[in-house]
């Protein structure tokens, strides 16, 4: 629960099985543009919330990837996604979660497999991203490079 909510549980409107979690933070006293993902898995327990309860996610599936901190630094999170309201601003403001679109999650997929290329995780890797491509109707291979708010602002 948050106080922004007046104590109302959160509720998680769009998540369902087979939607891609995504784990985000930046290092203590940094700024909100070096917000990084450290982690993704494919969720296959969803439960929204209600009044009463929290929502929450969870996953038992094969398909889940952790980023060390040096490769974590090279996956901004602002790279792949903008506030629809204020496309060119990197400002997180109240709220836990942002909800994504398919494409941009397989776009953090395929830069994270590239991360894990000559690693151990390789294969699961690629074989994720090439899954949560195929359960999506998404052309791995015509995946854009996409207009986050940094490169809505330049950079």
């Amino acid at each position: 629960m948050t106080k922004e909510n007046n104590q109302r549980p959160m509720r998680l409107n769009k998540v369902q099985i087979n939607s891609l979690a995504i784990l985000t933070t930046r290092v203590p006293h940094a700024p909100e543009k070096d917000r990084f993902v450290f982690g993704v898995f494919l969720v296959d327990e969803a439960y929204e919330g209600d009044n009463r309860d929290e929502g929450y996610v969870t996953t038992s599936s094969k398909y889940k990837l952790s980023l060390s901190l040096e490769e974590a630094k090279k996956i901004l999170f602002w790279n792949y996604y903008h506030n629809e309201n204020a496309p060119e601003k990197v400002v997180w403001g109240q709220g836990l979660h942002r909800y994504i679109t398919d494409v941009q999650a397989a776009c953090i997929l395929r830069d994270m497999a590239k991360l894990k290329e000559n690693t151990s995780e390789q294969e699961l890797a690629r074989e994720f991203l090439e899954y949560f491509c195929n359960i999506n109707g998404l052309d791995r291979d015509g995946l854009p490079e996409l207009d986050g708010a940094f490169r809505q602002m330049g950079h």
